[in-house]
């Protein structure tokens, strides 16, 4: 299975996971997360809506007081419920049974230009799956 972290249009360098939210009851669940962490350090979320099943484990209790995970791996599965994403840091695992997927990159996450790109993304990532 391949990894989905070139369809995210981040560039080749690494990012880190640095907080995640869980909102709406487990319907929507929010991926902080930080590029190129050991320059620049540039924010971007992942917003996974609409979610229906969610299985969480945590490979190391021994580390979930770090504040940033290393992100190893990402799927983005398919969308409308077809198949799960996979989010694979050093310290959890998640999968996620979801709607739709957003990311929003940059210094200001809720701008309209970052909206722009993620209808841009979600259009590739769907002509790609």
């Amino acid at each position: 299975m391949p990894d989905d972290y070139n369809l995210l249009n981040l560039g080749g360098l690494t990012s880190l996971v640095t907080n995640v939210n869980v909102s709406l009851w487990g319907n929507e669940i929010l991926f902080e997360c930080i590029y190129d962490p050991t320059r620049e350090r540039l924010p971007y979320t992942i917003v996974f809506h609409d979610c229906r099943d969610i299985s969480w484990e945590v490979f190391h209790p021994e580390d979930v007081q770090d504040p940033e995970a290393d992100l190893i791996g990402i799927h983005l599965g398919e969308d409308a419920h077809r198949k799960a994403a996979l989010i694979h840091t050093d310290i959890f695992e998640i999968s996620i049974l979801y709607g739709s997927f957003s990311i929003h990159k940059g210094e200001d996450l809720n701008s309209e230009l970052g909206e722009l790109e993620i209808e841009v993304l979600q259009s590739q990532a769907q002509a790609v799956l």
